[in-house]
C-alpha cells in the first residue's frame, strides 16, 4: 500500500514533495537526508549535483562499518560515499518540491528544507530465473520533504 500522509504537520506556507516506493537503499537515503536537512533548496541541489560528479561526498554517520575514509572532514566525519543512485532520486524529489514551491508562489531562492523523512517502503519480491527461480527481496523506500520560506 502506498504512503498517503506526511509524518509531520507544519504551520504557514510550505511546499511538500514525496517519493513513494523508490528503489533505493533506506540506509543511504537516511544519510543523504541528514546531509541536506536545514540547507536552502538551491544549496542542497548544487551540493547533490557536485556529489553526482564525485567532487564532494556524503558523510556516513550511522551505517559506517567498512566505509572508506575520504580526504577532508565533513561535520566531524571522515568516512563517506557518493551514493549515485540515491542522489539521483533525491535530485528528482528536489525538482518536484521546487516546482510545488513555485506553484504556491514561494521564493525558490529563500526556501529552506525543514523536514526530510525516510522510511521503509513496500516489501517487493523479484524472481531471478537461475535454475529453480531464486526469489529475492527488492529495495523500496519512502522519502518525504517539506520546505518553508
Amino acid at each position: 500500500m502506498a504512503k498517503k500522509r506526511y509524518s509531520a504537520e507544519f504551520e504557514g506556507r510550505v511546499a511538500k514533495g514525496m517519493l513513494v516506493n523508490a528503489p533505493i537503499s533506506t540506509k543511504w537515503a537516511r544519510e543523504v537526508a541528514v546531509a541536506i536537512k536545514g540547507k536552502r533548496l538551491v544549496e542542497a541541489k548544487a551540493y547533490l549535483q557536485r556529489v553526482l560528479k564525485h567532487l564532494e561526498w556524503i558523510p556516513v554517520r550511522r551505517y559506517n562499518k567498512k566505509v572508506a575514509h575520504r580526504k577532508g572532514v565533513r561535520g566531524g566525519v571522515k568516512s563517506g560515499r557518493f551514493m549515485d543512485k540515491t542522489v539521483k532520486y533525491f535530485l528528482k524529489l528536489i525538482r518536484n518540491v521546487e516546482a510545488n514551491a513555485e506553484a504556491l508562489g514561494l521564493d525558490v531562492e529563500k526556501v529552506r528544507i525543514v523536514h526530510v523523512w525516510v522510511g521503509k517502503g513496500y516489501r517487493r519480491y523479484k524472481r531471478q530465473p537461475k535454475g529453480m527461480f531464486r526469489i529475492r527481496r527488492a529495495k523500496s523506500t519512502h522519502v518525504e520533504m517539506v520546505v518553508k520560506e
